[in-house]
């Protein structure tokens, strides 16, 4: 069944297909994979509970997507097809965070259309199959389809990843409950060159935030969520970083 499934691939990935003992039994990683893969991603998703380390050096956004739901979104660059911190060799810019999104490639987890959650098989763990070889001393399922040590820090990720963005898929459904989500553009003002506008993206309204009644306050303060949106107010100052880092590689 699994090979008939149409899944759509996330930003950046190629083609994605199930994750198969079988099918790729033997097989592992590309050795020294980098993150060629992203480099023409000006954003990238992240959790809420990246948003405190994540802060330090992205400013952290909201974007909403094609279903109307919204997602945070740590931003790389300042115009389309621009990421600042990955270099032509695929490094990331040594010392910066790099975003769980980015750290789980090649896999993702897929939703089954009409599969119910207590069948287990609604998530299904997928591939990008660029980045896996035969060729390789460590393979994450061995010749009969059994997981080997290299899988497990691997699926460990992938699971940690998929608890926290269903954590903060409830966030961003709070925040636009209590209407707090306004669009803004992001405008950069270069001394030399053309100006940058990066438009689509929302952020909390600190003025709203401060208006909201106390139970939804304390609701937000006790979910742990309070934290997660100061952290996003406070990184949206990291888009001077941006331009700093655009002037100086341009």
């Amino acid at each position: 069944m699994s090979r008939s499934l149409r899944l759509g691939a996330p930003p950046g990935y190629g083609g994605v297909v199930p994750f198969d003992r079988r099918r790729h039994a033997g097989m592992g990683l590309v050795p020294g994979i980098a993150y060629t893969w992203c480099a023409t991603l000006n954003a990238v998703y992240v959790s809420a509970a990246e948003f405190a380390r994540a802060a330090l050096d992205y400013p952290l956004a909201f974007a909403r997507e094609p279903g109307g739901e919204y997602q945070p979104v740590a931003v790389l660059g300042l115009r389309s097809g621009e990421n600042l911190f990955v270099d032509t060799k695929g490094h990331w810019r040594s010392g910066a965070y790099v975003p769980a999104y980015c750290r789980r490639y090649p896999f993702c987890i897929a939703e089954i259309p009409g599969e119910t959650r207590v069948s287990g098989a609604r998530r299904l763990i997928c591939v990008d199959e660029r980045a896996l070889t035969r060729d390789t001393a460590q393979p994450l399922f061995d010749a009969d389809g059994n997981p080997t040590p290299a899988w497990s820090p691997i699926q460990q990720l992938i699971e940690t990843f998929e608890g926290a963005r269903l954590q903060t898929r409830v966030l961003a459904r709070r925040l636009e409950a209590l209407n707090l989500l306004v669009p803004f553009d992001a405008l950069a003002l270069p001394r030399q060159g053309p100006h940058r506008r990066l438009q689509g993206l929302f952020r909390v309204d600190e003025q709203r935030l401060q208006q909201i009644a106390g139970r939804d306050l304390r609701t937000l303060m006790h979910k742990g969520e309070l934290r997660a949106v100061y952290a996003h107010l406070i990184s949206l100052e990291n888009f001077g970083r941006l331009l700093d880092l655009a002037t100086a590689r341009h």
